[in-house]
């Protein structure tokens, strides 16, 4: 039902999604992208949600799926590495007192890619898998002589792939424009923007939508990312 939707109506995403056509009209454009939307609610994607994760938060995840990530979840994985002996009490503090997992643009956020993460690259995605935490925390603690040795050597480079239901994604994350540019690229249109499409769960991923922890270093892992061409984020 959504490509045939898609193809009766791509006229009205010409010059939105491409730059060789005048723009349709906006208001029956932004019509047709929310009925478009609205029909997607009940399909899903496949996503690559790309991090480093400890074994047994491996096992976690298999077991009850991925949680949104915020100030209270971060502090939740620190006080576990915590017990296991793995960082100080002194750094667990410097970790929940520096990060920004509570920002407006992390807070209750689960990012994945849509595509191979290949695509992305070493610069696209060489940090996630370099330092534990999450972007959250490594962004905080990058530089720190102290706490940087440490998450570079907490938890082992994983690829979680799950099938997302896009209805737990905000609608600016709906695939609708990836989609259009699919097809006006096999149309031979311009496009606007790169048809690889990343996005944002607003809901926890539960368990039975997980397909997949690919782990370093196994064969899946390098098809998928191929680091072993990597120079910078070598893992």
């Amino acid at each position: 039902m959504a490509s045939e939707f898609l193809e009766a109506n791509l006229k009205e995403f010409e010059g939105w999604e491409c730059d060789c056509c005048p723009n349709s009209n906006t208001s029956r454009y932004e019509s047709v992208v929310e009925e478009f939307r609205e029909i997607l609610r009940s399909h899903s994607l496949v996503g690559y949600h790309c991090t480093k994760l400890t074994r047994e938060e491996i096992d976690s995840t298999s077991s009850n799926g991925l949680v949104l990530q915020n100030g209270v979840s971060l502090g939740a994985r620190i006080d576990r590495i915590l017990r296991t002996g793995s960082i100080s009490p002194e750094v667990a503090h410097s970790l929940k007192e520096e990060n920004q997992a509570d920002e407006c643009n992390r807070k209750n956020m689960l990012w994945f890619c849509f595509y191979a993460p290949s695509i992305a690259g070493e610069c696209g995605i060489g940090r996630f898998f370099r330092f534990w935490g999450g972007e959250a925390l490594y962004n905080s603690h990058e530089n720190n002589p102290t706490t940087r040795p440490l998450l570079r050597s907490l938890g082992i480079p994983s690829i979680v792939k799950v099938n997302l239901p896009i209805s737990s994604m905000k609608d600016t994350s709906f695939p609708d424009g990836a989609m259009a540019r699919v097809l006006l690229s096999s149309a031979d249109h311009r496009l606007k923007k790169p048809i690889t499409h990343e996005g944002y769960s607003i809901r926890d991923v539960s368990a039975q939508n997980i397909i997949q922890i690919i782990e370093h270093p196994s064969e899946s892992f390098i098809e998928l990312t191929e680091c072993k061409a990597w120079k910078k984020y070598a893992i």
